[in-house]
């Protein structure tokens, strides 16, 4: 197989590290900036290369040993392999790289990247699934077999201690787990268990083991505090519409006196747990309603709207359409949009959606290291109406 040699002197977003031969971009899966490499070329086409490392010539100071022992043929995690001070820095440059490149916004408020708690042993929930031998693991960096796993390094210990047991567990091919804040273990498919209480910031709220919740405890409670000192004090006046809501948890963890918090989500079981938490607490103030947002909103808003209204959106990886986004930005009567995103580059595309050609300008971006050791980048932004 062809080998070539290069200096790599960027870290792309997703976790190559880029070089250059004849003039020709390569990118380099485990290489760091400032490393000589010599490599094996795995595609070429007429305008880049993608590689994969035989031998660092000459290695980052930066560089650390993974703590993983599958690290490198797991598909999970990407930046083991990087110092977490080093790794903070170079996924704030590219967030802030790509709002720049595809958003065409060369001056916003952006801090440095609030760091995790801890950079391994954090997720409070995984996704296994089931090869063909019956054992459960993650997907490899093929992106189709499945490796069997005995631990993972980014996930609580507690998840760890349950992983021996799941191939006599529940027939499904795919399994999700979940710690809650006192060290439980809840397996989706076990009886008993398709619904549990967990704590935030002295909040219970209701979740499920199949529904969507953060992963990292500490970055979550951290981003709705983030909300809270963002937009400063509301009243009866106010309302908060929470877009694609899930189980409400920013809902619930953003605390304030709101007239109204109101929720939509497509997901019937994150709206049960939604409203279960409702139930429990006792608030007369909270509505959650199942249904798509793009279709949904319009009508929810004129009907809960308030003499201040602030929009909450929290879309999947793929973001959320541009037809909607047009809705939104030009829907009379919001005073701010607060947008959360774990797709640097689709939050790209979206800020320059609400941007253009609108009253809408960009505020600030916050980061926040959701994903310690893995190529994904938490932000939220605000926009405000000039």
């Amino acid at each position: 197989m062809k080998q070539l040699r290069t200096n790599i002197y960027s870290l792309a977003f997703g976790g190559d590290g880029v070089g250059k031969v004849d003039g020709k971009v390569c990118f380099v899966r485990d290489t760091l900036p400032g490393e000589d490499v010599l490599f094996k070329v795995v595609k070429e086409t007429s305008s880049y290369i993608k590689g994969e490392v035989v031998e660092i010539l000459d290695p980052s100071p930066d560089r650390v040993a993974p703590e993983c022992r599958y690290y490198g043929r797991c598909g999970g995690c990407q930046l083991q392999h990087i110092s977490y001070e080093k790794e903070l820095f170079y996924k704030k440059e590219q967030a802030v790289q790509l709002i720049r490149r595809i958003a065409g916004l060369k001056n916003f408020d952006c801090g440095d990247i609030l760091a995790s708690r801890d950079c391994y042993h954090y997720r409070t929930n995984v996704t296994l699934n089931r090869n063909p031998g019956g054992r459960f693991g993650y997907y490899a960096r093929d992106g189709r077999t499945i490796m069997e796993i005995d631990e993972c390094s980014v996930a609580e210990d507690a998840l760890n201690r349950e992983f021996a047991d799941l191939a006599a567990g529940p027939r499904q091919d795919r399994i999700t787990l979940k710690a809650d804040h006192k060290g439980q273990v809840w397996v989706e498919g076990r009886p008993g268990e398709r619904f549990f209480v967990d704590r935030y910031r002295d909040t219970d709220i209701f979740l499920s083991p199949r529904a969507f919740s953060q992963c990292n405890r500490y970055i979550s409670e951290k981003i709705s505090q983030t909300l809270e000192e963002w937009n400063g004090a509301v009243d009866k006046d106010t309302a908060l519409f929470d877009i694609y809501c899930g189980v409400g948890f920013f809902s619930f963890l953003w605390h304030g006196d709101f007239g109204i918090k109101v929720g939509i989500d497509s997901e019937k079981l994150s709206i049960d747990c939604a409203k279960t938490t409702v139930k429990t607490s006792g608030s007369r103030a909270m509505k959650f309603y199942k249904g798509e947002a793009e279709k949904e909103f319009l009508s929810v808003f004129a009907r809960n709207r308030k003499k201040r209204n602030i929009l909450l959106l929290d879309p999947p990886r793929k973001g959320t359409s541009k037809k909607f986004l047009d809705e939104l930005k030009n829907t009379a009567g919001i005073e701010r949009i607060y947008y959360i995103s774990c797709d640097p580059a689709r939050m790209a595309r979206d800020i320059k959606i609400i941007t253009d050609r609108s009253n809408w300008c960009l505020d600030r971006v916050a980061l926040f290291d959701m994903f310690p050791r893995t190529r994904h980048i938490e932000a939220l932004i605000e926009f405000k109406s000039e």
